[in-house]
């Protein structure tokens, strides 16, 4: 085999592993930043905060979807 080929058939085995350790440690990686997120004391915070905010929003009472559900918007004729 030629130098240039056997130089290009070294470069394509090297992306070839390198793109192979790349796919079998993406579910790690995934799995360690996922935990890191739910870990972090700020997680807990914002989940703290989400609850708490849960209780405050009435299902029978839902947000305005237009400017002019909102009494103040409305014009008076």
């Amino acid at each position: 085999m030629s130098r240039r080929r056997r130089s290009a058939f070294d470069a394509l085995e090297t992306l070839a592993l390198v793109g192979a350790l790349g796919l079998i440690l993406s579910p790690a990686l995934k799995g360690i930043a996922y935990r890191w997120r739910v870990q972090h004391p700020k997680a807990r915070s914002d989940a703290a905060i989400d609850e708490a905010l849960e209780d405050t929003f009435p299902a029978s009472d839902p947000p305005a979807s237009r400017f002019v559900d909102i009494p103040e918007n409305r014009k008076h004729h």
